[in-house]
């Protein structure tokens, strides 16, 4: 009796079509198994044929006369090859289901006209029409097995009228006793069901906390590096950078003009290296400070980056958007990997123009550096003393929210730096 989707374990008497077999009967068991159910769920198709079979052997064991019991075989053996054809269909449409009810009910009834010991096989109807009808169809479909039940307690169709009221009697306590059992299996299957679909939804749920928790730790990891970062930002500032002010303070505060060439061309050069090295302190804090892109977008923060760049280097820059932009946890990593590829582009370049596009797909964020210049070899500056850290810097970048850096040039060609991020 097992069905597999139950809503409810009451009987109802409006039909529910969801709750009716699809496709083949022999296939359309429930997915509980025992000792869940009642009888394992395979039980109900040999319960089927074994009670077809008894239906044909007690037919033959009581006394009748040789035809009877030819015709009565018969009718069972069709019986049992029509339950054997139409278990292996697809009885989804309710014509066919009616049309097995059908001729499962005229053959059983011929057969308790011959002989009434067949109608044996009547007591299917509990399980078999449970299961293939809901609401009143079942109901009625239940009540006409009755009808059948009662013709073999009475011992054949002609003892049905004597006396009639007896047959009544027999007939509303085979109904009481289908829909009783029909109703009790069909709530506790339901019980079942529910409670499976419970433990899904729990272990959905501890699945999703899992996922939430580890979101959460990426998060404070992410918070972490940021804060850390910050420190060291202002470490720099504070002791480095302001050291370099201080040397290049003293060194313009000498008058050159009391200098012998020598040590003027000296003093200049302290000058210049205390320059170069303040400039290095400043661009490590600036790429160590945190980048502010909650209240904005990336494509904006590329924007402003560009627009300075541009105004600094007198290198045309501009940028193109693909998609649909949205906040995403990388970006964050992304506009540093634009702005060390900026700063490479200046330094190393010799371009004249930039081109960065940003691209949203559905699962994967693009983001490409293209420039003019004179380009280099990827392998050659990795393996080198001087200029190799800002490409691997931007590798570990990407490396770090699960993203691939890929670089393109040639010596003459220009450069294109690219990164993909899976979403």
């Amino acid at each position: 009796m097992s069905r597999g989707h139950l809503a409810t374990g009451s009987i109802t008497l409006h039909r529910i079509p969801e709750r009716e077999p699809h496709g083949r009967w022999i296939d359309a068991r429930s997915g509980l198994s025992w000792p869940d159910t009642l009888l394992p769920p395979e039980s109900e198709v040999w319960g089927l044929r074994i009670l077809n079979v008894a239906g044909l052997i007690v037919a033959q064991c009581v006394p009748a006369g040789q035809r009877h019991h030819l015709i009565s075989a018969a009718l069972m053996v069709a019986l049992i090859l029509f339950t054997e054809f139409w278990i292996r269909i697809d009885i989804g449409p309710m014509w066919r289901r009616c049309a097995v009810f059908g001729v499962n009910t005229a053959l059983l009834a011929a057969a308790i006209a011959v002989t009434p010991m067949a109608g044996i096989a009547s007591w299917a109807g509990y399980m078999l029409y449970a299961s293939l009808f809901t609401g009143a169809p079942m109901l009625l479909c239940v009540g006409v097995s009755c009808v059948l039940m009662t013709a073999t307690q009475r011992n054949g169709w002609h003892h049905i009228a004597d006396p009639w009221w007896v047959s009544i009697l027999c007939w509303v306590l085979n109904v009481v006793v289908g829909v009783a059992a029909v109703a009790v299996i069909d709530a506790r299957e339901s019980t079942l069901l529910r409670r499976r679909e419970l433990t899904d939804e729990l272990i959905a749920e501890r699945s999703r906390n899992a996922e939430l928790q580890e979101e959460l730790v990426g998060q404070a990891m992410r918070t972490g590096v940021r804060d850390e970062r910050a420190r060291l930002a202002r470490e720099l500032h504070d002791t480095v950078a302001q050291g370099f002010v201080a040397v290049v303070t003293q060194l313009e505060s000498i008058d050159e003009d009391h200098l012998s060439p020598p040590v003027r061309e000296r003093v200049e050069n302290a000058k210049s290296l205390a320059r170069e090295g303040l400039g290095e302190a400043r661009r490590a804090v600036n790429a160590l400070a945190p980048v502010p892109l909650e209240s904005r977008p990336l494509a904006t923060a590329l924007q402003e980056a560009l627009t300075a760049f541009s105004r600094r280097n007198a290198i045309a820059a501009t940028l193109r958007v693909d998609g649909n932009p949205r906040h995403l946890p990388g970006d964050e990593s992304l506009l540093r990997i634009a702005q060390e590829s900026l700063a490479n582009v200046a330094k190393h370049a010799g371009a004249t123009q930039v081109v960065t596009t940003l691209t949203y797909l559905d699962d994967t964020l693009l983001l490409d550096i293209r420039d003019n210049g004179r380009g280099f070899i990827p392998d050659a500056v990795r393996r080198g003393t001087d200029n190799g850290f800002g490409l691997t810097t931007m590798a570990q970048r990407a490396g770090l929210i699960g993203g691939e850096l890929a670089i393109e040039s040639e010596p003459g060609a220009g450069c294109v730096i690219s990164v993909s991020v899976p979403r």
